[in-house]
């Protein structure tokens, strides 16, 4: 019976397209043996095992490695067997014992499947972690693409990830192996709820199957649909997504914002969602976070950013920027601009563009407008910020820190040592997209418009 509910699986999914060998990870536990096995006498691929001794627990993970060797010399299958110190590299990164695990362990996976050219990656994921893990997701937060739950194929860096028991609960698993007479190791490990996994497998699902003996079942089933309506409302939104397109570049998307404003609410998330995993940021984006943004997107307000982790998102009137901000030192810059003349500042990737006119006529985007008159003889640049710099705002009294203006206008941290600067002798005139001043502003008398706009280039 589990046989042919995982061959129903691998061909539904079209999980095996090919006669690339196929790295089964295993841990030694009843799941991943059973998994080994079960693939051993459904698929005609070449089988090579991959575990991982993340050195959490001394001498029972040695005995899990050597448990699994031996299982795979008895049936003929090739093992690759590595050793980690993840304890280690938790604490170096800072990260969860979990994740780090994780990291590390896929990462074991990928370098094996490029050494023997393996097209597929299987793991042992049941119904019952599917089940798990919509639970998990329900109490944390999360939205339609969470409640898809754990993927049956997945792409990672050229190789198919695939999950050939989802459709397999845990309890057919147990049957199987009895069944079929098979060796597991148990990790004790899997028996406290000091995570976060084991508390709901342990005592949260099994009090709610009180009141529905099929509960696996129905939050497996109710994955599967979600996974096919996710997938085809993203390429709904990826079609979108391209055309809503300006510009794309390295690090950063620019967006038409007319165009996204006419999006209905939903196709907006998705692709907000989509711009932001095009744009490998790791964070967890929680909804607040797609709401500011789409707050942002929607406003009258012309020019307006969001600082949130690694992301700089900003609106430049009918554009709205999606910059991811790299952890690094930026470099002062300070350049006289010709007029008429352009200024290109490459390493932020924007231009600064000077010309007069005789008569006013706004462009569109960012710029601002001065008397041309009152420059006589006057330097201006564009350069970074200073420690001290102050300016006086239009429609304000007084001056104000432009470290202030910066803070009050949550301009990300780092940001703000890249943030041009318009200045004339010494005198602050302009931060482009986010302040005007008071100084050499036009008016009844004016007879030559000094335009000055910012440009991404």
């Amino acid at each position: 019976m589990i046989l042919n509910t995982v061959k129903k699986t691998i061909e539904s999914y079209n999980m095996i397209k090919d006669d690339r060998p196929i790295i089964v990870g295993v841990s030694g536990g009843p799941d991943s043996m059973a998994l080994l096995h079960i693939l051993a006498n459904v698929v005609s691929n070449t089988l090579i095992v991959a575990h991982l001794n993340h050195q959490f627990r001394g001498y029972e993970a040695d005995l899990d490695a050597e448990f699994v060797r031996k299982q795979c010399n008895k049936m003929g299958i090739p093992v690759v067997i590595k050793e980690y110190n993840v304890p280690s590299y938790m604490k170096e990164m800072k990260l969860g014992a979990q994740e780090a695990a994780r990291k590390i362990r896929y990462q074991f996976f990928l370098e094996t499947a490029r050494d023997w050219n393996a097209g597929y990656l299987a793991l042992g994921h049941h119904a019952n972690d599917q089940a798990e893990t919509l639970i998990m997701r329900m109490i944390r937060g999360t939205g339609p693409h969470g409640l898809s739950g754990i993927p049956y194929v997945r792409e990672f860096e050229g190789l198919s990830i695939i999950r050939p028991l989802l459709d397999v609960t845990r309890e057919e698993i147990e049957q199987y192996i009895k069944e079929q007479g098979l060796s597991y190791r148990i990790d004790q490990s899997n028996f406290t709820t000091k995570y976060f996994r084991n508390e709901i497998r342990l005592n949260i699902l099994p009090f709610l199957e009180k009141y529905n003996g099929k509960l696996i079942t129905h939050l497996s089933q109710m994955a599967k649909l979600n996974q096919a309506e996710d997938q085809y409302l993203r390429k709904i939104a990826l079609d979108e997504f391209n055309k809503s397109l300006i510009k794309k570049e390295n690090h950063s998307y620019i967006f038409d914002v007319s165009y996204l404003q006419n999006l209905d609410i939903a196709l907006q998330r998705r692709v907000i969602h989509l711009i932001l995993s095009y744009l490998n940021l790791k964070e967890e984006f929680t909804y607040t976070h797609i709401e500011q943004i789409l707050f942002l997107i929607n406003q009258s307000h012309p020019s307006k950013s969001l600082d949130l982790p690694h992301l700089f998102v900003y609106r430049e009137y009918e554009k709205v920027i999606f910059q991811f901000v790299k952890e690094s030192k930026s470099i002062p810059y300070n350049y006289e601009i010709p007029i008429p003349g352009v200024v290109e500042i490459p390493h932020i990737n924007k231009r600064i563009r000077a010309y007069v006119l005789k008569e006013r006529n706004d462009p569109k985007g960012i710029f601002d407008v001065f008397d041309y008159d009152r420059f006589q003889e006057k330097k201006i640049t564009v350069r970074s910020r200073k420690n001290g710099d102050r300016m006086q705002v239009k429609g304000m009294n007084g001056s104000k820190k432009v470290k202030d203006i910066f803070i009050d206008q949550k301009i990300p941290k780092e940001w703000r040592d890249k943030q041009p600067i318009i200045e004339a002798d010494g005198q602050i005139l302009w931060i482009p997209g986010i302040k005007q001043s008071s100084l050499k502003r036009i008016s009844e008398k004016t007879k030559s418009f000094l335009y000055i706009q910012m440009e991404d280039f």
